[in-house]
């Protein structure tokens, strides 16, 4: 009988450990309780809405910290053919810099607002019109399409968190 034991013994030792050693599985852990996954509302996508308003209105008066105050202060930028700016302090200084060389009349039209809890994005359409400030440069015209990344924040305002665009117009020769 004490064989048997051991055998016994021996083999439940075996199935739980090759129990223990069989690899993780690739099922996504249950939502907990305290995690927003309702889709966002229409009040919502239309506050982000407004978002995308205020920042070409801000844009056409040439006012970059109020272009700037609609980004995340830790907010990432991503222009075309240029580094990531990282932060609302460099952003503003991006934009000052374009908003100081020209004046800017900007459409965005989202054609996409979607999110859960406290997270949403913003997918759509630009034109943007420059007229050079200084005495020189040619007007410019592009457009183009972008993508934005929205937080809402404690006090129900939504703002920008990452902010990438691209042109659709061939690169000028």
């Amino acid at each position: 009988m004490p064989r048997a034991s051991t055998a016994i013994l021996h083999a439940t030792a075996v199935i739980i450990l090759a129990g223990a050693c069989r690899p993780a599985s690739r099922e996504a852990p249950a939502a907990s309780a305290d995690v927003p996954t309702a889709p966002i509302s229409a009040a919502d996508q239309a506050a982000i809405r407004a978002t995308d308003t205020a920042f070409a209105t801000a844009a056409g008066a040439g006012d970059a910290a109020r272009m700037a105050a609609l980004y995340l202060p830790g907010a990432y930028l991503m222009p075309p053919n240029a580094a990531t700016i990282h932060g609302r302090d460099g952003i503003q200084k991006f934009w000052g810099a374009f908003v100081e060389a020209y004046r800017v009349n900007l459409t965005l039209t989202a054609e996409e607002v979607e999110g859960h809890g406290d997270l949403a994005y913003s997918r759509g359409r630009y034109t943007l019109d420059l007229t050079p400030k200084a005495k020189g440069p040619a007007p410019a015209h592009d457009e183009g399409k972008f993508l934005v990344i929205f937080r809402r924040q404690p006090d129900g305002a939504w703002r920008m968190g990452a902010d990438m665009y691209s042109s659709d117009l061939p690169v000028p020769k």
